[in-house]
């Protein structure tokens, strides 16, 4: 009878505990973007590696409308890991622009996953040679709202042209398409090189970058955005560009709620930006080649997840005291 008894207790503990040795799946949710769009695309490619990697570990990734709406998602708990532009990330943390007033402090920063390049892009026939060219030009600047938008406004604003041109409320495709049919003059585009927008305009015809960055040197736009850096297209790089010309990126930051595990964080990091990591996200998207440890801390300019930090000093990456964890 003793005998009979331990065996139900003993079974009735397995089905309380679960199989022996079984641990708990921890579920992380992952804010991105439109499905469709570059921030989906990531949040996805890298979600599901991830989840097929780290041991326990399941990634849910959710879409959503992007940048600014990520920040506030992780920010309030919604969900514990996003993507954003480094710009949208800066200045929330230090209560600027939209911001202004109001911070939002509860994230913390892993690394980057693409930088978002300035795309000017003109055809090579169009006349359009440098930015003071735009002036009473047609240029698709991207949707209100959007980080493509903002990018532009400030980028143009600097140089004193953002009311001198046309501005036409298109972004990405439709602005390429625009473009394409003659309706637009020029386009202003952000995100990874190579971009499909572009590469698509530049199967019509041969087209123009136009040179972002050494205007901009002339301005104090680098000193009062942080955030932004000197990107070069190669030659080559597409149809109709045939010396390297110089533009502007802005990383892409993916980034966790402070109060995420330290040792979760580490593995996600150390899993993410792996050799095997890496081979992956380049299947995933070509942009993603900027995801690698040399480049994993450039344009953050807001604290690291102590978890990110412990996994980067592990690299030999160094830290500056600006972005330590705290």
């Amino acid at each position: 009878m003793k005998a009979l008894n331990f065996l139900f207790a003993a079974i009735f503990f397995c089905m309380w505990t679960g199989p022996a040795g079984a641990q708990k799946v921890e579920r992380v949710t992952f804010v991105g973007g439109p499905p469709a769009g570059v921030f989906g695309i990531f949040a996805t490619g890298i979600g599901t590696y991830l989840s097929k990697t780290v041991p326990n570990l399941d990634v849910s990734v959710t879409a959503t409308g992007g940048s600014v709406e990520n920040i506030r998602r992780v920010n309030s708990k919604e969900a514990e890991i996003g993507l954003s532009f480094a710009s949208d990330v800066h200045e929330a943390y230090h209560g600027q622009e939209q911001f202004k007033g109001k911070p939002l402090t509860n994230f913390r920063a892993i690394g980057i996953v693409f930088i978002g390049v300035a795309h000017l892009i003109t055809y090579a026939d169009s006349g359009i040679r440098t930015v003071q060219d735009l002036a009473g030009k047609r240029v698709a600047v991207g949707t209100p709202g959007s980080g493509t938008f903002a990018s532009a406004e400030r980028v143009f604003r600097s140089l004193g042209i953002w009311d001198k041109i046309n501005r036409i409320p298109l972004l990405g495709a439709a602005a390429g398409e625009a473009m394409s049919d003659g309706k637009a003059d020029a386009f202003f585009w952000t995100g990874p090189e190579p971009d499909r927008v572009t590469t698509e305009a530049a199967t019509r015809k041969p087209i123009r970058a136009i040179d972002i960055y050494t205007p901009a040197t002339k301005t104090n736009f680098l000193k009062q955005y942080p955030y932004f850096a000197r990107y070069v297209f190669p030659a080559g790089s597409y149809r109709g560009i045939t010396e390297e010309t110089s533009t502007i990126g802005i990383p892409v930051i993916w980034y966790a709620h402070r109060e995420l595990s330290a040792p979760l964080v580490q593995k996600l990091a150390a899993a993410a930006y792996s050799h095997e990591g890496s081979a992956h996200m380049l299947k995933v998207h070509a942009g993603s080649k900027d995801m690698v440890p040399q480049k994993a801390l450039q344009g953050i300019t807001f604290p690291l997840h102590k978890g990110a930090e412990d996994h980067w000093k592990a690299a030999g990456i160094q830290i500056s005291d600006a972005i330590r964890a705290r």
